[in-house]
């Protein structure tokens, strides 16, 4: 998958893919959607479905370098194989290789939220994958996975991860829980985006003139950029999630920001008007 590096206040961005292929059902997803509503975004999207009724998935995390630091933006599926991905390996590491990185460069972990494909190698071996780095994550996302019925609800999806995950990072006090918003660098800085999980951050770089922001799963797929209404299953505040998509839509398409979410193709893209809805375009094409 080819994907786009970006160079946007004194930084570069750069995705790195964890894992791609075809794992879900779009009617597992989005369980409230007809099969035809998605006829428009076959066309549109044609590399985000595949066949009648599946979704073509990616899990991306994101590589911000400049000002002195390397920053990740999310941890993927972990080292594999991972049950709910195909039985999957991921990747994030020799990705990381490929552009001559050890773990021990990276000084930050921006963990947008505590769903298992986004925390999975965050540690290895019950100590933490990256050793030099602090591990971001909202007072508000940390509150909510700490409750019985929200870790029950994540390890029935996948038993034990967050005991893998997230209590060796509590455990060697590299975990910096942060409110909202925060800037991490000049010109980065992370700011919640509730409803996805109860206290999502996105990534928001760059300045009055031009500025990318990283919304992990606040969109699934760019149908929602359309349907902001449409919900996945994975929407733990279902709509918390309809009115942040909202705000973000209205904001991105009126300031020109370019949107970046974790499961689109890996490139950036514009919020344009197409006659009465808004559609998200990558700018590569």
């Amino acid at each position: 998958m080819h994907t786009h590096t970006i160079t946007i206040g004194g930084y570069t961005l750069e995705a790195l893919i964890d894992v791609e292929g075809v794992f879900f059902p779009l009617s597992i997803v989005f369980p409230n959607v007809p099969e035809t509503a998605w006829e428009p975004f076959r066309a549109w999207y044609p590399d985000t479905v595949s066949g009648s009724d599946k979704l073509y998935t990616r899990v991306a995390c994101y590589l911000i370098r400049g000002y002195g630091r390397t920053i990740l933006v999310d941890a993927g599926i972990g080292p594999g194989p991972a049950p709910l991905f195909g039985h999957a390996c991921g990747a994030l590491l020799d990705e990381l290789a490929r552009r001559g990185l050890t773990p021990d460069v990276i000084d930050t972990v921006v963990l947008t939220h505590l769903h298992p494909d986004h925390v999975g190698w965050a540690t290895r071996d019950g100590q933490p994958t990256f050793p030099r780095a602090r591990y971001i994550v909202s007072h508000a996302e940390l509150e909510a996975f700490h409750r019985d019925d929200v870790r029950a609800a994540m390890h029935a999806i996948v038993p034990g991860y967050l005991d893998q995950c997230l209590a060796p990072l509590e455990g060697a006090g590299v975990l910096e829980p942060v409110e909202d918003p925060v800037e991490l660098s000049h010109g980065l800085k992370v700011a919640l985006a509730p409803g996805h999980t109860p206290g999502l951050l996105r990534v928001e770089l760059g300045d009055a003139t031009s500025a990318v922001w990283l919304v992990a799963d606040v969109f699934t797929h760019p149908a929602q950029i359309t349907y902001p209404e449409w919900c996945s299953a994975f929407d733990m505040i279902p709509e918390l999630a309809i009115a942040t998509r909202k705000a973000v839509v209205e904001r991105a398409t009126t300031e020109g920001i370019q949107i970046l979410a974790s499961h689109f193709p890996p490139v950036p893209g514009l919020l344009h008007q197409d006659g009465a809805s808004i559609r998200w375009e990558p700018v590569s094409r």
